[in-house]
């Protein structure tokens, strides 16, 4: 039962042997001054490291990691830190099982937990091999053997392991908690695995994401205003091709026919200029792939036309396929829609959806968004730009909250 220990230093061992299976006390208290001096020091690292913070979602995540913005998920936690009924204290061990598409996800929910001082294990998936993340390791493994951070040692365990069953099965049953990324099929392997009575199942199922842009707002835009959309429409559909589960799917158009005709039109025209000096992607392959699904969606009488060429393609929904959730095959292919009034939406709002990212809706239209969300399905609200962006609360989870332990005090 031997795995590779990539993080605090690379070697291999038996998994029982883990630093994060000491015997010793936890020391780190939520929002520890150690943690918190060790991420923003990380972050400083990162943001100025020339061979991954020109990444987009590199240097996000060096923003994100800085102290300021970690005290800030603090002060928006009162209910944690200024409660005279309980106090918050380490959940304990947390298995991370980290998804493979986007591939920088799983650092912010190991932060939450971090902060919330836990001791972590973070298994990769072995096809997690890009330059830039074993670049991100290495800066965490410098860190890690100066001596003032050597205690986060037992803190950090960054693995990775084949398909051992009986690895995923003792790591099961000897943590406190199990965050699962990946999907549907993910999870119900993992689901498989007997875990401790008191284990806690964090899970982040298969989800599709949609935006909804007011096609009069769109209209009106200038030419700087109009670069400024492709570069946020870019951020959130293109930045890990189109598969994060926030990225959108479908976009629906409000406005009338003729609104809505024009919308459509300038805006796939002003895309591919864009995205295709942004783009670094084998458009070739993507063109192959964009193909076989129009071919799918037309034999299965989804859509009924399509434009735009391999860097943008719309393909528009049938009347009659809008109350379904398609995911498409990626690489900027985008489902369209028609809408003349936001209500319109209700017919798909199930517990698939996740994330609906707006444009140019009144305050109004946004009200009737949130009243939507009183629903099984949509999570987040945000606008164009800011779909990919974590927060603590995700796919309807405050994870501070669920990481950590209250102790009831009387």
């Amino acid at each position: 039962m031997n795995v590779t220990l990539l993080t605090p230093y690379k070697s291999v061992l038996h998994v029982r042997d883990l630093p994060a299976f000491t015997t010793q006390a936890y020391i780190l208290h939520p929002f520890d001054e150690l943690t918190l001096l060790f991420l923003d020091t990380y972050a400083k690292l990162i943001l100025s490291d020339k061979s991954i913070n020109r990444f987009p979602e590199i240097a996000a995540l060096g923003f994100w990691l800085r102290r300021s913005n970690l005290n800030k998920i603090k002060s928006e936690n009162p209910h944690l830190f200024e409660n005279k009924l309980f106090i918050s204290a380490p959940l304990g061990k947390v298995l991370h099982i980290c998804p493979a598409n986007v591939d920088t996800m799983f650092f912010y929910s190991f932060t939450i937990s971090i902060l919330a001082g836990n001791r972590n294990i973070l298994r990769l998936s072995n096809r997690m091999d890009a330059p830039h993340m074993m670049t991100l390791f290495s800066l965490l493994n410098q860190l890690l053997s100066e001596e003032r951070f050597s205690v986060l040692q037992s803190y950090i365990n960054i693995i990775s392991y084949g398909h051992e069953d009986n690895i995923s099965e003792f790591l099961s049953q000897n943590v406190n908690a199990r965050m699962i990324w990946g999907g549907d099929n993910t999870i119900k392997v993992f689901k498989r695995f007997n875990t401790a009575p008191r284990t806690k199942d964090i899970v982040f199922a298969d989800r599709i994401s949609l935006l909804c842009i007011n096609c009069a707002s769109y209209l009106t835009l200038n030419a700087k205003e109009l670069d400024k959309f492709a570069d946020l429409f870019f951020n959130d559909a293109y930045t890990f091709d189109q598969m994060g589960c926030s990225s959108p799917q479908t976009i629906y158009l409000l406005g009338n026919d003729d609104e809505y005709t024009r919308c459509a039109d300038t805006m796939q025209g002003h895309l591919k200029k864009y995205i295709e000096n942004n783009y670094e992607a084998e458009i070739e392959t993507l063109a192959s792939l964009k193909l076989n699904r129009a071919v799918d969606d037309i034999i299965d009488e989804r859509i009924n036309k399509k434009f735009g060429d391999n860097y943008c393609t719309f393909v528009q929904l049938k009347d009659g396929r809008d109350d379904e959730l398609f995911h498409s095959c990626g690489g900027g292919y985008f489902y369209l829609k028609h809408i003349k009034i936001i209500r319109e939406l209700r017919s798909i709002i199930t517990a698939k959806l996740q994330t609906v990212s707006y444009f140019g809706l009144s305050d109004d239209d946004l009200n009737q968004l949130q009243l939507l969300a009183n629903n099984e399905g949509i999570d987040r609200i945000v606008p164009l730009g800011m779909a990919l962006n974590f927060n603590y609360i995700w796919d309807g989870y405050n994870l501070l909250d669920e990481l950590s332990k209250k102790v009831f005090i009387r």
